[in-house]
């Protein structure tokens, strides 16, 4: 056990994943102190980890809270709102992305491959949420007469995400998906949206399996019947889908599955991979909610619903600190042992940010 007298602050503990030698050489890299004056990098990374994981609504909010704290002043060079401003909109935002990518790295080793099901190879979930904007602040980020945007394509394995693209919201789904399917050691999982006949035909003969819904319009030229289960409402087809005449016809034959949901509408899957049964399909494409309680839990417990800076730096920055954020508390904290949500630790840590690192906190902790 801790003793009560320890010095150490919750937040010494989640920041304390990125101390040592990695943080220097990356701000070293991207040579972030350059002219810093009072306001330096590492003063800039525990200011947006503190703003994010406290829930500050503001740079103000987050200044006022920063230098009325002695604990806090320890730990960060005060900067004004002005120099927090200028900071995000000119500091280089590839070393808070290095740092976001050097947390996942330190997950993978740590936890190994994270496993959705027994014996099903892993599951990687791709979707993408767009974060609103108000046209007037940002309008390099216009998305329609009335609206702007960003779009944060995403790489999730059903704990923690694993590779992200952060693009302009009015870019399709389909055209920012770059570096997230690599593997064919795993199943990607994926919702309509980016339904592309020859893009499926392209995974297939990378040998990359992937579980998708299909559209209201898709179109079956060839179909044999597999199998089918009518104890539990199963279809299992092999088909080929497109039209001829629009040229966008698939080579390759896939796996259409249909079941129904509770209100007896049909509810159509498309695969590749045809040695698992069709209720393992089913089950595999049901984790892709897992994703959507991600984006629900990054947008309602970090500070990215409401932008503190508009150039695509800044927004940037913003972005990979709230997935930081997200980061320090995974690595941190028992989510398995304990059973506890990431909801319900963000909220004990949130509580808890600026108590000593003591008996009563090191229970939500992963190691003392």
């Amino acid at each position: 056990m801790l003793s009560n007298k320890n010095n150490k602050l919750v937040f010494h503990k989640l920041i304390a994943e990125i101390g040592g030698s990695f943080v220097k050489h990356t701000i070293k890299k991207y040579n972030g102190d350059y002219r810093s004056q009072h306001f330096d990098t590492r003063s800039h990374i525990n200011s947006m980890i503190y703003l994010n994981i406290r829930g500050c609504k503001s740079l103000r909010e987050a200044e006022s809270e920063i230098s009325s704290n002695k604990k806090l002043k320890n730990l960060i060079n005060v900067p004004s709102v002005s120099q927090f401003s200028r900071k995000n909109s000119a500091r280089d935002y590839r070393i808070f992305e290095d740092i976001f990518y050097h947390l996942v790295d330190k997950a993978k080793r740590r936890r190994g491959a994270v496993r959705l099901m027994k014996d099903i190879p892993p599951i990687k979930i791709i979707d993408s949420s767009v974060i609103l904007v108000a046209l007037k602040l940002a309008p390099h980020f216009q998305m329609d007469n009335s609206r702007a945007g960003i779009k944060i394509s995403t790489l999730f394995n059903g704990e923690f995400p694993e590779k992200i693209n952060i693009v302009k919201g009015k870019v399709n789904d389909r055209k920012c998906i770059d570096g997230l399917f690599e593997h064919n050691s795993c199943i990607y999982v994926f919702d309509r949206g980016y339904y592309d006949y020859k893009w499926y035909d392209e995974l297939s003969k990378k040998e990359i399996k992937f579980v998708t819904r299909a559209t209201k319009h898709s179109i079956v030229m060839e179909e044999r019947m597999i199998s089918s289960d009518l104890s539990k409402d199963i279809y299992d087809t092999e088909v080929i889908m497109g039209t001829s005449y629009s040229k966008n016809l698939t080579t390759k034959s896939y796996r259409e599955i249909m079941t129904f949901n509770e209100e007896g509408e049909a509810v159509t899957f498309i695969t590749n991979i045809f040695d698992l049964p069709a209720s393992d399909i089913i089950k595999i494409y049901k984790h892709r909610w897992e994703i959507e309680l991600f984006f629900k839990w990054i947008k309602q417990n970090l500070k990215i619903k409401k932008l503190i800076g508009y150039n695509e730096n800044a927004i940037k920055i913003q972005v990979f600190s709230a997935l930081i954020s997200y980061m320090l508390i995974y690595l941190c904290c028992d989510t398995t042992v304990l059973k506890y949500s990431m909801l319900t630790l963000t909220r004990i840590i949130r509580s808890n940010l600026l108590e000593d690192f003591d008996e009563y906190t090191v229970v939500y902790f992963r190691t003392g």
